[in-house]
Parts: C-alpha cells; sequence; structure tokens
C-alpha cells in the first residue's frame, strides 16, 4: 500500500522551523518502520513473533523469569519505552504474575534497539537471520558492558530456540560516528566499510524503541552539510538531545572506503555471490558518481519526506537493483545488466532447498512480476530464472566463471578509481590486508590449484554418476575428463566435460570440493580407451571426501585465519597410482621372505617400491593443491617440503598416505608415514639446533638435515660416503639419529643413543684380532680406527693421555667431559655398553711424541726434547728408528701420537675456535699411518 501525504519542507540553517513538521517527519518514519516490522512479523511463526514483542522489555527492565536474566543490577532501561499490552501478555507466558511498573530513571543505560540487514527487505523469510544493533549509553564501565553482552548473547540462544537466528551488536552511537568500534557482521567488515555500513543502516533499519536516529531530522537536500545542521537543530532546542541518537551524516566519505568495500564484497561473492555482485554493481555505480554519489538511503528519506512511499517501493533490495539497473543500462552493461537480474531474484527467492512459507512465496512472486514489468525484463525472464533452483554442476561453472571475471573487472574498476595501489591500501587497513589474502586464494588461479566454484552452494541437482575419461592426442601429454554421464566417443574427442585435469586425482578432488560426492555417487573410469567400474578409483573418492570433510569443507570460514602464515595444515599421499612394481609375480614371492623389509631399501638389491607420488594438501586458508613426485628423491624432497611448508610445530597426523599397490600398499603407507613421524618427533624435543637424521635410501642413504625449523636432506651413495659424512666436523653440537635400516650390522646406530654434547665418549669392542675404537666428540663426529696387535687397557691409556694432553694445554675452545665404554655383545646378539676406567702406567708416560710446527708446511716432531724434521718422508723413518729405541726387543704395537701442537690450518679448521677433538683425531692418525708403514 502507497502512503500518498503532504511534502514536508524543513527550513535550512538560519531558517525556523516548524515543530509541528518535525513531529510529522518523526511519525512518518515511525509508521515506515512500523509498516515494516509488521510485514517482518507476518512472515514468523506466533511463537518466533513474541521474541520481536519481548525485545524491548527484555532491556528495559531485570527479571529472573524473562529470558537473558543475568542480574538484577544488569545495565537495563530504554527512554521513553512503555510496553504495549500485547508485549504483558507475552512477558506473562513466562511469569504469570508479571506486572510493569513504570519508574522514573535518572538514566537510561540502553539508548535504542534497531534491527536491521535484509530483515527489511522482501528478501526475508523465517530462516533468515536478524541483526540487532543495541546502542548503549556511552561511559559503561567494563563490567557493565560485559554483563549486557552476555545478556544479549543469552537471548541469542533463546531466539535460537525459537528457530530464529540472531546477532547482537553492541553500539556506542558516540564511538560509531567517529569511526571507531564499527561492527563486523556477515554483512560489514567493520574498519573496511564504515560510512557504508552506516548507509545501509538508515536504509534498512526498523526502529524497535528508545532514541530515534537524528538523521531523519535532517532534509535530504541538507545532508551534504549534516554537521551544520544538527548543530542548527540543537543549540536552537528545535530538538531534544535526549530524544535522539546520532549515528553521524553520509557527508564525507573517504575514497579509500571505495576499494576496501570492493574487497569485502568480493569477499563475500566466494561464497554468497548472487547476493554480493548486486552490492559490487553498487559500488559501482556510487564510484560514477563521485564526487557527490547519489545514496540509496538518501533516496529512501527523500521520498519519505515527499510523502509518496511504500514498503515494496523502498524495499532495500529493490532500491539497489533500481540503481545498479539505470548505471548499466547507461553504460551498455549488456551481460552484466543480465547478472545483475539474475542476482536480484536469486536474493529475493533464495537458493536454498528448503521450502518457504506459501504466503510468502505468493508475495515474492507478486513483487517479481511488478519489478519485471515496471524495469521491463523480457517475457520469458522470470521462468528461465526460476530454473535456478534446478542448477546442475555444469551450470553453477559456467555461472562461475562469468562471476569471476565480473568481480576482477569490479576489483580493477574500483582501484583505478581510487588510485591507491592495492599493496599500499592493506598496509592502511588490517580488514583489507586479511581480506585481500582470502581474495588471493580463491581467485588466482594456478595450475596446481583446485579451483573452489563460487557457485558450489547453488547446485541442488547432484549427479548419481560421474565418469572420469583419459584422452591421449599423439605424443601430448594424457588429459582427464570429468562428465555426469557417460560420453560419446564426440563428447571425448571435442572435451565437452565438466572438468579438465591432469590428473584422475584433480577431477576427484574437484567434485568432492565442489559439492558432487555422495554417498551413493557411482564413478567410472574410462582409461587408455576402455571403461572400468569403480574398484579402487571409487575407494580413493571415498577417502578424499573423507580427508577434505576433515580438513576442508567443515572449517568456519573465518577472516581471522588470514592473520596466520599460509603453512600447509594436512597432507594426503597417493602413492603409486596406477603404477606397477617392476618385479614379476614369482619375483615377488622372494622378495616377501626378505629379512630386509624395508620399501626404500628392500632386500639384498636394495630395490624401492616408491615409484610415484601425488600429494594433495590443504594449507591454513583453504587452498587445496596438488604435486607430484617421482622416485626415491621425490619422497625425500616430498617429505621436506611437508615438513617445511606445513605449520608449526609439525605433527605426525598432519601426514595421510594411500597406497592400492598389492602385497607392498600397506608396509609403504607404515614405512611413509613412520619416517615422517620420526622427523615429526626429533623436531619436536631439539637437542640441539643443527640435528641428522639418517634413513636407506635404495642402495644408498639419505641425510636429513634439521637446522632450526627449516630441514633439507642429501644423497649419499654408498656406506663409506655416509662414514665419511658422520666423521665430518661440525661448527657446534649436531646430533645424529638413525633409521632402523641404516649401518643395522655395526654398532654405530647404538652408539650415537649415548651420545651427549661437549662430551668425547670413547666406545671399544675386543676382538681376537684388534681392538674396535668408536669416538663420538663434543659436536657428534664420529672416529673409527681399528688397533690390531694391541691390547684394550694400552690404547685405553693411550687415548687417555692424549685427551688430557689436549684438554691441559687448552687445545680445545671448551673443555669437553671424557667418558669410556666397552661394548659388549651377549650371545643373543643383544648390545650393552659398561663403563670403563683406564689404567696409566708410568711406561704410558716415559716417552712423548709430539707433533709441532709454525706452518702447516713446516711440521716436525719431538720425542721427548729431539726434534726430527718432517720436510722429506725420510724424517719418519728416523722418528720410527728413534721410538723404537725406548722399547724392549720383544715389544711389537704401533706407534701413536702423545701431543700435538701444529696450526689449525693443518688439521683443516679455518681458525682455533672451529677445532674439535675430531680435528686431531684425524691429524694424529694421518701422521701414525705415516709412521707404523
Amino acid at each position: 500500500m502507497i502512503n500518498r501525504l503532504p511534502a514536508i519542507q524543513l527550513g535550512a540553517p538560519g531558517e525556523d522551523i516548524s515543530r509541528k513538521d518535525l513531529q510529522a517527519v518523526v511519525q512518518r518514519f515511525k509508521h515506515f518502520n512500523q509498516q515494516r516490522l509488521q510485514r517482518v512479523q507476518s512472515l514468523l511463526q506466533p511463537r518466533q513473533q513474541e521474541f520481536l514483542k519481548l525485545l524491548p522489555l527484555l532491556f528495559h527492565q531485570n527479571h529472573p523469569l524473562l529470558p537473558g536474566f543475568i542480574a538484577l543490577d544488569t545495565p537495563a532501561g530504554i527512554p521513553d519505552y512503555a510496553p504495549s499490552k500485547q508485549t504483558l501478555d507475552a512477558a506473562k507466558q513466562f511469569s504469570k504474575g508479571f506486572a510493569f511498573k513504570r519508574k522514573a530513571l535518572r538514566q537510561h543505560p540502553i539508548d535504542a534497539i534497531y534491527l536491521m540487514g535484509s530483515v527489511g527487505s522482501m528478501a526475508f523469510s523465517r530462516d533468515s537471520d536478524i541483526d540487532i544493533w543495541l546502542c548503549h549509553a556511552p561511559g559503561l564501565a567494563a563490567d557493565q558492558l560485559a554483563e549486557l553482552e552476555q545478556k544479549a548473547r543469552d537471548i541469542e540462544k533463546w531466539a535460537a530456540s525459537l528457530k530464529l537466528e540472531t546477532h547482537f551488536f553492541l553500539m556506542d552511537a558516540g564511538q560509531f560516528a567517529r569511526g571507531e568500534n564499527t561492527p563486523i557482521s556477515k554483512e560489514s567488515s567493520g574498519e573496511t566499510q564504515h560510512y557504508l555500513l552506516l548507509e545501509e543502516f538508515y536504509r534498512t533499519s526498523i526502529y524497535i524503541a528508545g532514541r530515534i536516529p537524528l538523521w531523519w531530522l535532517v532534509p535530504p537536500e541538507q545532508d551534504h552539510q549534516y554537521p551544520q545542521y544538527v548543530k542548527h537543530l540543537l543549540e536552537n532546542r528545535f530538538v531534544s538531545e535526549p530524544e535522539v541518537i546520532d549515528f553521524g551524516g553520509m557527508h564525507q566519505v573517504p575514497v579509500a572506503e571505495f576499494a576496501s568495500a570492493t574487497l569485502w564484497h568480493i569477499f563475500k561473492s566466494l561464497t554468497s555471490p548472487h547476493k554480493s555482485l548486486l552490492k559490487l554493481f553498487l559500488m559501482e555505480s556510487y564510484a560514477s558518481e563521485f564526487p557527490t554519489p547519489q545514496w540509496l538511503c538518501l533516496a529512501m528519506k527523500r521520498a519519505i519526506y515527499q510523502g509518496e512511499f511504500s514498503v515494496d517501493s523502498l524495499d532495500p533490495y529493490l532500491m539497489i537493483y533500481s540503481k545498479v539497473d539505470a548505471y548499466l543500462r547507461g553504460i551498455d552493461g549488456g551481460r552484466r545488466l543480465e547478472l545483475a537480474r539474475e542476482c536480484f531474484y536469486l536474493k529475493i527467492v533464495g537458493t536454498g532447498a528448503a521450502p518457504i512459507e506459501n504466503r510468502a512465496r505468493q508475495m515474492q512472486q507478486d513483487f517479481l512480476r511488478e519489478v519485471a514489468e515496471q524495469w521491463q525484463w523480457p517475457d520469458d525472464l522470470l521462468d528461465n530464472l526460476a530454473t535456478v533452483r534446478f542448477w546442475d554442476i555444469a551450470k553453477a561453472g559456467a555461472e562461475h566463471a562469468v562471476i569471476r571475471q565480473q568481480l576482477q573487472q569490479c576489483l580493477k574498476m574500483i582501484l583505478q578509481f581510487v588510485g591507491m595501489p592495492l599493496d599500499q591500501a592493506q598496509r592502511e587497513n588490517q580488514d583489507l590486508k586479511l581480506v585481500g589474502r582470502k581474495l588471493k586464494v580463491e581467485l588466482d588461479l594456478r595450475p596446481d590449484k583446485i579451483e573452489v566454484l563460487s557457485t558450489r552452494q547453488a547446485v541442488q541437482n547432484k549427479p548419481d554418476l560421474l565418469v572420469a575419461a583419459e584422452v591421449t592426442a599423439g605424443s601430448d601429454a594424457p588429459v582427464w575428463y570429468l562428465f555426469t554421464e557417460r560420453p560419446s566417443a564426440k563428447q571425448l574427442a571435442l572435451g565437452r566435460a565438466i572438468k579438465q585435469g591432469d590428473s584422475l586425482l584433480e577431477l576427484l578432488c574437484w567434485a568432492v570440493i565442489n559439492g558432487l560426492y555422495k554417498k551413493s555417487i557411482n564413478l567410472h573410469v574410462l582409461e587408455s580407451g576402455s571403461a572400468q567400474a569403480g574398484g579402487e578409483a571409487q575407494q580413493l573418492l571415498n577417502e578424499l571426501n573423507q580427508f577434505l570433510t576433515r580438513h576442508l569443507l567443515s572449517r568456519e570460514a573465518d577472516l581471522a585465519i588470514y592473520n596466520r602464515p599460509n603453512r600447509v595444515q594436512a597432507t594426503l599421499l597417493l602413492v603409486n597410482w596406477r603404477e606397477k612394481l617392476p618385479v614379476d609375480s614369482s619375483h615377488a614371492k622372494q622378495l616377501v621372505m626378505s629379512e630386509r623389509a624395508d620399501p626404500l631399501s628392500y632386500g639384498d638389491n636394495r630395490l624401492c617400491f616408491v615409484l610415484g607420488m601425488q600429494r594433495l594438501s590443504i594449507s591454513v586458508w583453504g587452498e587445496a593443491t596438488l604435486h607430484r613426485y617421482s622416485g626415491l628423491e621425490g619422497v625425500f624432497t616430498c617429505l621436506t617440503e611437508l615438513f617445511n611448508d606445513g605449520v608449526k610445530p609439525p605433527a605426525a597426523d598432519q601426514l595421510q598416505v594411500l597406497c592400492y599397490t598389492p602385497v607392498r600398499g600397506r608396509s609403504i603407507v607404515g614405512r611413509l608415514e613412520a619416517l615422517f613421524a620420526r622427523l615429526t618427533a626429533i623436531a619436536d624435543r631439539p637437542v640441539a639446533p643443527y640435528q641428522r637424521y639418517v634413513t636407506a635410501a635404495g642402495g644408498g642413504y639419505a641425510m636429513f638435515a634439521m637446522s632450526g625449523e627449516r630441514l633439507s636432506y642429501y644423497l649419499l651413495d654408498t656406506q663409506p660416503q655416509l662414514l665419511q659424512e658422520l666423521a665430518k666436523p661440525h661448527g657446534g653440537y649436531a646430533p645424529v639419529f638413525f633409521d632402523d635400516y641404516v649401518l643395522e650390522q655395526t654398532y654405530i646406530p647404538f652408539l650415537y643413543q649415548y651420545n651427549q654434547p661437549d662430551t668425547v665418549q670413547l666406545f671399544y669392542h675386543v676382538t681376537s684380532k684388534h681392538v674396535g675404537v668408536y669416538i663420538v666428540d663434543e659436536h657428534g663426529a664420529l672416529y673409527l680406527r681399528q688397533h690390531a696387535n694391541a691390547g684394550a687397557e694400552h690404547v685405553l691409556a693411550h687415548y687417555s693421555v692424549f685427551f688430557s694432553t689436549l684438554i691441559a694445554q687448552d687445545r680445545l675452545p671448551q673443555v669437553p667431559l671424557l667418558k669410556y665404554y666397552e661394548i659388549y655383545r651377549n650371545s643373543a646378539g643383544v648390545i650393552s655398553c659398561h663403563p670403563a676406567q683406564p689404567k696409566l702406567k708410568a711406561s704410558a708416560m716415559e716417552l712423548s711424541v709430539r707433533i709441532a710446527g709454525e706452518t702447516p708446511s713446516r711440521l716436525g716432531v719431538y720425542c721427548n726434547e729431539r726434534w726430527f724434521p718432517l720436510d722429506d718422508p725420510s724424517g719418519y723413518g728416523a722418528v720410527r728408528q728413534h721410538i723404537l729405541g725406548y722399547r724392549k726387543a720383544s715389544e711389537n704395537y704401533p706407534f701413536h701420537i702423545t701431543e700435538i701442537e701444529v696450526p689449525c690450518q693443518a688439521m683443516g679448521a679455518e681458525t682455533p675456535d672451529r677445532l674439535q677433538t675430531v680435528h686431531f683425531l684425524n691429524f694424529k692418525q694421518k701422521i701414525e699411518d705415516k709412521l707404523n708403514i
């Protein structure tokens, strides 16, 4: 019903203003708001209607039996509020004896209550959510605000029990007018679009109780000088300040806000494209009118002042569409105008599958027919748009492509208009930075990323069949196509599919992410021209659905997650998909019997059973990406990338492995998951800044190096290379951890379990032929030596003297502890170590053999105090003969160096502070080997 009332003209600043006219404006706005509220009430169930009836009373009085009660002194009291009889009747349903007693309050902590958003439009239904601005007085204490917040949350819960979704926003009008604490809601990003949120509030709000907006009383033609007119009203007492609430005017909107608002609506378009695209077109039309944009809220106010208006004619979404339609026609919008009509239609009728009440449906249809007639829509457009409810994935995909193009076009246009580089805008605004990150995730296309359709939620017709077909053309790489029906040869040739990709895994991930999966779906694979039933592919599809639902599809799209680094939070590895191991069945049976069961280094031939891997990763920001890896090196590259790119600290449950290889599948899965778990466990309990882990790799080894939070690896082809690597000096303590299949026939992995920082540990093992010595120095470097024709007591005493001399002469940067152990192996093959104590005899100290020299090229030997230069090979013979003179004729054991005083460069260290025990041991052996020839 159209209201036809006389126009109201209020005086300009400096002119007299009729209080009768002011009162008429207030009554006109209140009447319009009451009509909107009645529309809302008519769409709600009786129990839901009670919520709106009781809403102001709940914040006017604290009553223990009414919903949301916290305490009697919780801030309550709304100016000029008195409950209606309907409200009191609703209250008596909670407390039969409830009686409202009007009290003269000195202050009113609650300024006003408003509904806002779609609640004031034809798009509202009983399933829509309701945003509520709970405006409170300035200066409330923190504990009072906390109680008020808690009361609002409790009332939300009560509303939820009535199947109403409500959201309260506590508002301090003064703070809001200054641009502080703008609420973040589903429709607004807070600081990103302060003024545009204010425009939406003025256009969509429904007054419930309390102070009226001062904006009502500023005539539309005076809105450009809003502060001056407000000052005129208040200073001349045309308006009493306690009767009004001032959220500010629309007279000075920063240009940069258009960029931030555009980004926000693009962000919203990623999940609700048809709703947000309409607002994007609105932003574009506003931008075209700068510096004097014609705000819709002013158009609404102008209609009310002029006296000819109705709830339908001032429907918030119709106002948006009307302005967008006129704008797009003016620039020859074409396809964009079609999209705007589609967006408007879907916003009004919704895209959900749930049916709405008949009366609401009839209202919507009548409303849309009037709009179609007024704006001269094509005759068949409404019927065509009605089929949106029956979209399939092909239609959704085609629509997504159009929408994505429009989003990019809107973004480009607005940023050009604002003239501000995007990175600068993001630096200046935190909300904008987060929105920008979200847009990058959703709109940037990369070959390795699964595209998420913005229209996926509109798909109601999900297929019962998926057919994945591999097509190879000549020497080109094969291409995979996904169909929702069995394709004809022509369809295959032309590639008329709902999705094209490089792999079957890509197609299946895309199908799950975009909502095509259901338990009853059948999957067929066309590979090499022949059809196959789902089989392993069906099992893979089910596994993918579980994985993606757990890590991607079920999580909340909270903007705050974009404050975190975009690391990988979950990974699924698909191993050996459609690949066969290069062994025949008879050979495979023999391989099963091998005692060396490591799938990365199997049997005597050290075979690797991992031929290839496909990696699906989900990032913190919600990106799903695919990567391929080949062969043994690909295994370690993949694990390293997972470790480095994953969330910190890394955890074993970040990785899930799938492998359908016959016989070997389970062992491959267990091996890869166990290897990653071992790496993460070492990282979780670091014993040093730099740590190493060795695992078998085919016929060689892979050495993982863990420095801080970074992991790297390198391959070693042979066991001698590995031992050489373990013997290398390090700048600091670098412990080594060994996989079960590394040096398992030696004592070395067991001995490294005893490894400690700042400690030199000597282990020895006695056999009938020699004494084997294993030394792990203070930095974890390994030294190995076998002493033939020597007794354990003599060897131990010699090393004890050598180490003690190093320490006594302060040759090492830090003084290490010295520990000695004897290695035992019992009859069952179990290894153990027992502490040993060197026994020094006087003879061990009789002869001092000291290597000395000022430069690496001029070295010599002091035997006690006699000097033997080593400038030529004959010098070693002279030393040997001199030492033999100290021995009895029957004694035959190796020569040993007791002291070393040579430049650090001669031992392979650049500076003295880089020296460690293994430098001295290696140099000592080098000289001793020459003496023992």
